[in-house]
């Protein structure tokens, strides 16, 4: 036998023991190991059972399947192998037995909508291989958290941009959130809406720092280290 740990950053969420010849990954309620990610395809990976071993196969998935920072289509799993989709990871143990305690499939109620955030795969394959900081924007969807990866050099934010914020005025692009040297700084686009960080109207650009929260009309983002 062999086991599946879902990490999601350094906690254990749960535990799969590979009972079947195919375990299917996803979003979707029909897969064995569901992983509640908005940038997970509803059916995202296989794991499968390979004359050689076991193998991760993607199953040409919107974002991408990484293990040990690069992309993969098909890979034959390792002990220790970290799969990574997302702040989600699959850490793969070659003669593990899942822990009754920490197996279990979602609820349908906890499960995120049908559609798959994108993602700019390239950005996102560059900064695993580099490592090091990297933040996001954690953006509050109903009492349930998205984390957003800043993976390009600009990423929009309105009623119809990158990151959504829906409301009265606001404009398809009501700021932009832009990659800098040290990190990202945050530009208000004018118009009837304000764009506030910390609770205090800006103009123009403002530096961000870890913590620092944007809001617009009824958006809350939160600027955090992934």
């Amino acid at each position: 036998m062999a086991k599946i740990t879902v990490m999601f950053g350094s906690n254990v969420e749960s535990e799969h023991t590979l009972e079947k010849d195919e375990a299917r990954i996803g979003r979707s309620m029909e897969c064995d190991i569901v992983v509640d990610n908005l940038g997970i395809s509803r059916h995202h990976l296989s794991i499968v059972k390979d004359p050689a071993g076991w193998v991760a196969v993607d199953g040409g998935s919107n974002n991408g399947t990484f293990i040990n920072g690069k992309k993969i289509s098909r890979h034959l799993l390792k002990e220790g192998d970290r799969i990574v989709l997302g702040k989600h990871s699959l850490v793969f143990d070659a003669n593990g037995f899942a822990s009754a305690t920490k197996t279990g499939k979602k609820t349908a109620a906890s499960m995120g909508g049908e559609m798959t955030m994108f993602v700019d795969q390239s950005a996102l394959a560059k900064a695993m291989a580099e490592g090091g900081k990297r933040m996001v924007i954690s953006l509050d969807q109903g009492g349930r958290e998205v984390l957003i990866q800043l993976t390009r050099d600009e990423t929009t934010v309105g009623n119809s941009a990158d990151i959504p914020a829906k409301g009265f005025l606001v404009k398809p692009v009501q700021a932009r959130i832009i990659k800098t040297t040290n990190g990202h700084r945050v530009r208000a686009e004018g118009g009837w809406r304000s764009v506030k960080v910390n609770g205090g109207k800006i103009s123009g650009e403002r530096d961000l720092r870890a913590g620092d929260v944007v809001t617009i009309a009824g958006a809350r983002l939160t600027y955090k280290q992934a």
